[in-house]
């Protein structure tokens, strides 16, 4: 996983560029984003002696099969990036009192949400991959073309509600004490 050690980071902040070509990212990106390229960029500021600001975007596309049709393409993605740095917690109790509410895949573009760090090194790799993730729709579509057709299989996209063509006819409702009217009892004397 790439780190950044806060610790380096200058009071003024930095700021970081990572891409294919310089490659700290390759590793931690693969499996969601296989061989495409990305660019990230993002500032790093101290808020304070303990506390950090991120803020930036990461540009890619990842590998996704098509809700429509089912076939593999590259779904272009930009990830905004508006974290707030705070150190972790050191055991799992405390870890459990302090769990939050506020996910990214909640916030919108212009809300913050909150990442831990621990001893002093920021897993950057993490992040960024979390943030790609999140990116992403439930239920991913190519790019149509002007006609509403897909560009991947040419097939039209077509909208509204689901159905089936096939009549399946009306079921009638029976009643289930129906079979019971064809039952005899046989009166059996004792002795």
């Amino acid at each position: 996983m790439a780190k950044i050690k806060l610790n380096e980071v200058p009071e003024e902040g930095r700021n970081y560029s990572y891409n294919r070509q310089t490659g700290e990212l390759n590793e931690d990106l693969k499996d969601l984003i296989g061989s495409n390229e990305y660019q990230t960029e993002f500032f790093l500021k101290p808020l304070n002696h303990k506390d950090f600001s991120l803020r930036g975007h990461v540009v890619t596309a990842t590998q996704e099969i098509c809700s429509l049709c089912g076939e593999t393409f590259n779904f272009k993605t930009k990830a905004q990036l508006n974290e707030i740095i705070i150190p972790g917690a050191d055991n799992n109790k405390i870890l459990e009192k302090q769990s939050r509410a506020n996910h990214v895949s909640e916030t919108s573009e212009s809300e913050i949400s909150v990442s831990e760090y621990k001893n002093d090194v920021l897993e950057i790799g993490e992040l960024i991959h979390e943030a790609i993730a999140l990116s992403v729709p439930f239920n991913p579509k190519p790019e149509q073309k002007e006609d509403g057709s897909c560009t991947i299989c040419d097939k039209v996209a077509e909208f509204g509600q689901f159905g089936y063509d096939e009549n399946m006819g009306i079921i009638e409702k029976q009643n289930p004490f129906n079979v019971l009217k064809d039952f005899k009892i046989k009166n059996q004397k004792s002795n």
